[in-house]
């Protein structure tokens, strides 16, 4: 064989172990959303009622409309603070302030619209709209930025964060450094295995 023909095979060889071996990543949302239902003071759905969301540092709006169920949905959003208006024809204009969008977490705001002038506004504050979520039973844990910064990590493996979640328990053993290049803790939360997800 001469050696421009054992140099092409050997790269053919080569790009075809790397397409087999290459593992797929699953990728970890950096987006938050917003969504929920649009009613009047009966309970009866508001459809294609305008759905308003406002950043409030950078002043990015988005706009929705509920559909013929009343549901609306805003995804895609930037972690921050947003403030999200909804007016509807025959209706008071609805405005929440101050909602909280973390990644990967989606507030649930359910404006109820009241008779009147679209030019009149009932205005509510984040703080009021309820904890409890009755939706979806996801769970997750936000820490700010002092949190993290301030954190004594000895080891400077960003994984150690997730001891801080309440349930968490560090394992005993660790994968291979070639199953785990990158030296990631095996944490269970709750008894839940680490690698299981929901």
């Amino acid at each position: 064989m001469n050696r421009n023909l054992r140099t092409a095979l050997a790269l053919a060889i080569f790009a075809c172990a790397s397409l087999l071996l290459s593992v797929p990543s699953s990728a970890q949302s950096v987006y938050g959303s917003l969504f929920g239902t649009v009613t009047d003071s009966t309970g009866a759905a508001v459809p294609n009622a305008t759905v308003t969301v406002r950043d409030e540092a950078k002043g990015i709006v988005v706009t929705a409309t509920s559909n013929g169920s009343g549901d609306y949905s805003v995804p895609h959003l930037i972690p921050d603070v947003y403030d999200l208006k909804v007016t509807a024809k025959g209706f008071k204009a609805f405005e929440a302030k101050g909602i909280s969008v973390e990644a990967d977490t989606a507030p649930r705001i359910d404006p109820t619209l009241q008779v009147g002038a679209e030019n009149t506004t009932v205005e509510v504050n984040a703080d009021q709209e309820p904890e409890l979520k009755t939706d979806r039973a996801d769970v997750s844990t936000v820490f700010d930025q002092q949190q993290v910064s301030s954190l004594p990590i000895g080891d400077q493996n960003f994984t150690n964060l997730q001891l801080l979640v309440p349930g968490a328990q560090l394992l005993g053993w660790s994968h291979a450094a070639d199953e785990n290049p990158q030296g990631s803790k095996q944490i269970q939360v709750d008894g839940q295995a680490f690698g299981n997800r929901l």
